[in-house]
């Protein structure tokens, strides 16, 4: 296995700082994407969906109701 060399602090410090700007950069591309992912259009459920409730089985529309209540 081949490893890293050793470096001077200042060096480390340096490729450290080097690795942080990249890893910010790909914090805000997947920000970014995430948002997009956000703003994508809904669309209608036409199936009717059956889910285990607390005491019975319940249909998806009903569940919505529960939820925004």
């Amino acid at each position: 296995m081949k490893t890293p060399p050793i470096v001077s602090p200042q060096e480390w410090e340096e490729a450290r700082e080097r690795l942080l700007v990249k890893e910010k950069e790909l914090t805000r591309a997947r920000d970014a994407m995430a948002a997009q992912r956000r703003r994508m259009p809904w669309m209608a459920v036409e199936k009717e969906y059956r889910f285990e409730g607390p005491t019975a089985p319940q249909a998806c529309s009903s569940c919505s109701r529960a939820v925004a209540s």
